[in-house]
């Protein structure tokens, strides 16, 4: 209750920034400002661990130059402030500031490149990154992205750190190709090396079928560079399809019996289908999964439950449900979105249930 009495009191101030930025930007010629107010409350109710729970206001703010010649630059800052907390320390997850991004960005009509701090998605690579980046339609069914990043920051409002940390001491070197060969089918192989930690690679296939089914089938392993430490490797089965006006999806998720993933997801995380998910990746891990969704209007619903078995004999399970509006009707890019995860872990002790919801303007 609390979160929804703030998020009342605050609403007048979201629509503030957006008035100003058409007034000074709304033609361009000073370049283009964009971003989101959020308004974010999470709890973990613990089965024998003390319960918390927070909520911060969230700003994400971006300005990118008016591009000349096919050059510009941008910056954008994402800032967390708190609002509550029910014990102390318990918002410090969601309480930092990162400018998250700065960079410079050159574009032509077959290529583009970025240096900088700018945000990435690959496989495995996710969230903010200090990079270089050089992106190409080398063919007319084929997308290259290759390039370098020396560091990483998240800048989630459960996780928004206030610095980039290093990529071990050479960084990550990356390759990530997207290739249509058929209509139905799109492939992803990619390849990813840091000298000092693991090299990486994997194979992504995606069928899309008329009839509405798809098949998704990932594997991808990682080759460690440290001494002392066994190769991991992850299998992803994902099919989906309709049934009436809702969609089903059901999945297979196996790692390797002895490192699990390996270093796969130091940088990303982009298999893993539960909010939490905390032994998916582990070794000797089996997870099968079963989810469907639907839409009412401007509501949309979904559950997902699964399991995962790893570790010989332990087990845990987890029930995902997700609601989220959206208030176009009354105000453009204004949601409000609610997740409830409830995991049954392998011991009792360590059960507990998740709740988050969020109030999200985007500009």
């Amino acid at each position: 209750m609390k979160k929804i009495t703030l998020c009342s009191a605050l609403l007048p101030l979201v629509f503030m920034p957006t008035a100003q930025a058409e007034t000074a930007f709304g033609n361009g010629s000073l370049g283009t400002v964009s971003g989101d107010i959020n308004l974010f409350y999470k709890s973990l109710d613990n089965n024998s661990a003390a319960d918390s729970a927070y909520a911060t206001a969230f700003l994400g703010l971006k300005y990118q130059t008016p591009e000349y010649e096919g050059l510009a630059a941008g910056i954008a800052v994402r800032h967390g402030s708190e609002l509550y907390e029910k014990h102390t320390n318990d918002a410090d997850e969601g309480t930092n500031t990162l400018v998250s991004e700065a960079y410079i960005h050159y574009s032509r009509n077959d290529f583009s490149i970025s240096l900088g701090r700018q945000e990435i998605d690959l496989e495995w690579l996710g969230d903010f990154h200090e990079a270089l980046t050089f992106n190409t339609m080398a063919s007319a069914n084929t997308e290259l992205t290759l390039g370098y990043s020396r560091a990483i920051a998240v800048a989630a409002e459960d996780d928004l750190q206030d610095s980039f940390t290093d990529i071990g001491d050479e960084g990550v070197y990356f390759l990530d190709a997207k290739v249509q060969p058929t209509e139905f089918m799109s492939l992803n192989p990619y390849v990813l090396y840091s000298a000092d930690i693991a090299t990486s690679a994997g194979l992504k296939a995606d069928l899309e079928y008329s009839s509405g089914i798809g098949i998704t089938l990932h594997y991808a392993l990682s080759n460690t560079d440290i001494d002392g430490e066994t190769d991991g490797d992850v299998l992803h089965l994902d099919v989906r399809g309709n049934v009436a006006d809702v969609g089903m999806n059901a999945g297979y998720i196996k790692t390797d019996k002895v490192a699990g993933i390996g270093h796969l997801g130091d940088l990303g995380d982009n298999i893993n289908p539960f909010e939490e998910g905390n032994q998916v990746y582990e070794a000797d891990a089996k997870t099968i999964y079963v989810g469907a969704a639907y839409g009412l209007g401007n509501l949309s619903l979904s559950v997902l439950y699964g399991q995962t078995d790893y570790s010989g004999n332990a087990k845990e399970k987890e029930l995902d449900l997700v609601a989220e509006y959206d208030f176009a009707d009354q105000v453009e890019n204004l949601s409000l979105a609610a997740v409830f995860a409830d995991i049954s872990a392998n011991s009792s002790a360590d059960d507990y249930q998740k709740l988050t919801l969020m109030l999200s303007y985007g500009f």
